[in-house]
């Protein structure tokens, strides 16, 4: 039997992060995602097939971050309200968090029991404590900061929260408990199939009579049923669904979003259980197995993948709609169990494959029942009771994605991407003022790409923080190479606003100019976007003056395009602003353009800032801005982007026009 193994990279989510998550404060939602990670790397671990191996790292990483995160945090809620009982309060909820993860991991229960309750309590405590405890404090930080008394703030707060907000976390606390319960029937799921496989293997290599071996083969189907097969309902589990989607992905004669894969969760099943006890509920749902099966072609693939979650595969997706209506009737029919009667109802994520316009390449059993679970989780929250279909659009848009994410990190292993640099001059004496480095992507099959062929796409994921250092690290290396042969140039680097705001970025900042120690860090000029700072102002203020500690400059790229304002100029530490190419190419055309020129230029003057025009194309330009007062400037009158070995023949020509220095 082929055994196929989950990529990392493909690790289901027990915590998928909600945005209800988010407390304000972006430094703790940020530890709190990093805190979720590590509680989803954890359970994937447990689940997947190396599971044994060095299982106590993770349970290391989860307690060590915890521990810095507790202790961050309190730092937090002690500088703001003191050492109040609110605060106290919070500490000996973290202590008794180290307790009993602690417990759970040096019990010696059966390991399946601890998995089962550690899951449970990690995803109700993490729900509870971000929901409920530390929305609260940071909400009270909030109301105190507004300039009411702590007791005031906190009374205010505890009206807030008395609430629909109670509610929320109710549901939460509810739906989460779920995803921790999913787990734990799949990694006994897993359980299962190791032993079966291991009976497997056993009985291929003994060899016994024929009155053996035919018990040996009713002991093998028993085996492959508890691998593939659900033993409360008799319906196929994850792993037997799992095995029906990759044949259909293999077939060659499916048409475009032919088939459809279905997601459904029951919305009232936690009222049975309460109502009627755990036994009678488990007897419901055979029943409504039973209700299904009858309720659907022969050709579909029916599978409970724990608790009240199911998947239902469709080969032919035209059938959706009357077959989800079937099944919602069927629950809706009552279901005697002994003592009283009950209904079903459920809500429904579609999505439709395979997408052959877009290509299989990444279209795999586990993507696939990916997309179905968050278009659950949507239809859950926006049309509860019903189905939603995960659109073509949102789709495509994914998918794409994701092929971009693949080739762009291919990119950076492969030494794709390079560097090119446009010099920074001052129009009038012609002096080097130095080069701004500029990312290009030399692709293997689309060939030669600039850069908004893919940085737009990807300015608020991950991977741009992984982008922005290789070129930060990549122009520091041609910096001291051009050393070498005596060219002496300041390089400038463009900062994205996710690799600026990452929790670290001074540390890593300071790491990488300390593998230059021969450079002075004051030879660097990070660019930021204006856009970069908005809502963020104080925080983009803090960064960068502890940036400027390194010896680093920074310039305001763009400027002028977002909502500056006079003390939004005078509290940003930076030293040069750059016009925008808007302005400096519509100067010329009228009056108003002029204008706004003018104002941009006296702007710099007033706040002692140097000013340096981008997309210089035309000697006219030129000439404008001279009369102006800028001087420096960049574009492709005076040099389009270069290579490294390009440029050097660039200085050895370079003269301005005469009609820049006459001006």
């Amino acid at each position: 039997m082929t055994k196929h193994r989950a990529k990392e990279s493909d690790v289901f989510e027990i915590f998928p992060w909600n945005r209800n998550f988010e407390t304000g404060l972006e430094d703790i939602d940020k530890q709190h995602q990093v805190l979720v990670k590590i509680l989803n790397r954890l359970a994937w671990h447990f689940a997947s097939s190396n599971s044994d191996l060095d299982s106590s790292h993770l349970f290391d990483e989860l307690l060590a971050y915890a521990s810095y995160h507790f202790k961050y945090e309190e730092r937090v809620w002690e500088e703001a309200l003191g050492k109040s009982e609110m605060v106290q309060s919070h500490h000996d909820s973290h202590q008794m968090f180290f307790a009993r993860v602690q417990m759970l991991r040096h019990s010696k229960e059966p390991q399946e029991d601890v998995l089962a309750e550690l899951f449970d309590y990690l995803t109700r405590w993490l729900a509870f404590h971000i929901l409920e405890s530390d929305r609260r404090m940071a909400l009270t930080i909030r109301a105190s900061k507004a300039g009411k008394p702590v007791k005031e703030a906190r009374d205010q707060v505890d009206s807030e929260l008395s609430g629909s907000v109670s509610v929320l976390v109710t549901a939460l606390l509810e739906i989460y408990g779920k995803l921790s319960a999913s787990a734990i029937q799949l990694m006994r799921e897993k359980m299962a199939r190791h032993k079966a496989e291991e009976q497997l293997l056993r009985l291929q290599s003994e060899r016994f009579s024929q009155a053996l071996e035919d018990q040996a083969n009713d002991h093998q189907k028993q085996v492959e049923f508890l691998a593939y097969a659900d033993p409360l309902t008799g319906l196929w589990n994850r792993n037997g669904i799992t095995r029906f989607i990759r044949e259909m992905l293999d077939r060659d004669d499916l048409e475009s979003d032919s088939a459809a894969l279905i997601s459904i969760d029951l919305d009232n099943f936690h009222e049975v259980n309460a109502a009627f006890g755990e036994a009678a509920a488990d007897r419901m749902l055979g029943l409504l197995a039973r209700r299904w099966l009858d309720a659907l072609p022969l050709d579909a693939a029916l599978a409970r993948l724990g608790g009240d979650e199911f998947a239902l595969l469709l080969p032919d997706a035209n059938q959706v709609d009357s077959r989800l209506q079937a099944l919602q009737l069927t629950g809706r029919q009552p279901f005697d169990l002994g003592g009283g009667s009950a209904f079903v109802s459920f809500s429904a994520g579609i999505v439709l494959f395979p997408s052959k316009d877009i290509g299989a390449t990444i279209e795999d059993a586990d993507t696939l029942l990916r997309q179905a679970d968050h278009t659950l989780f949507q239809a859950k929250q926006e049309h509860k009771g019903s189905w939603l279909f995960l659109c073509a659009e949102e789709k495509r848009a994914y998918r794409s994605l994701q092929l971009l994410l693949s080739d762009i990190r291919k990119g950076l292993e492969n030494r794709q991407f390079r560097l090119f640099y446009q010099p920074k001059v001052n129009l009038r004496s012609g002096k080097l003022r130095g080069v701004e480095a500029l990312i290009r992507w030399q692709h293997p099959d689309k060939g030669f790409l600039p850069p908004a062929d893919f940085l737009p796409a990807i300015e608020c994921h991950p991977v741009m923080i992984e982008l922005g250092e290789w070129v930060l690290l990549e122009a520091l290396t041609q910096m001291k190479a051009w050393d070498r042969r005596g060219i002496h140039l300041n390089i400038s680097v463009n900062v994205p606003a996710i690799q600026l705001l990452a929790p670290g970025f001074v540390e890593r900042l300071g790491g990488v100019l300390a593998e230059f120690p021969d450079q002075k860090p004051e030879r660097l000029d990070l660019e930021i976007l204006e856009t970069a700072t908005l809502g963020e102002l104080e925080r983009v203020v803090s960064i960068l003056v502890d940036c400027k500690r390194l010896g680093v400059t920074f310039s305001l790229d763009d400027f002028g395009t977002g909502y500056s304002s006079l003390s939004y100029l005078k509290r940003l530490p930076v030293d040069t602003l750059k016009i925008d190419r808007e302005f400096v190419s519509g100067a010329g055309d009228t009056n108003e353009n002029l204008s706004i020129l003018k104002g941009i230029i006296g702007l710099s003057g007033a706040f002692d800032r140097e000013l340096i025009a981008e997309g210089v194309e035309t000697v006219e330009q030129g000439e404008i801005l001279l009369n102006l007062g800028c001087e420096l400037a960049q574009g492709y009158a005076i040099s389009p982007p270069l290579t490294e070995e390009k440029l050097a023949d660039w200085l050895a020509h370079w003269k301005p026009f005469p009609q820049w220095t006459e001006a």
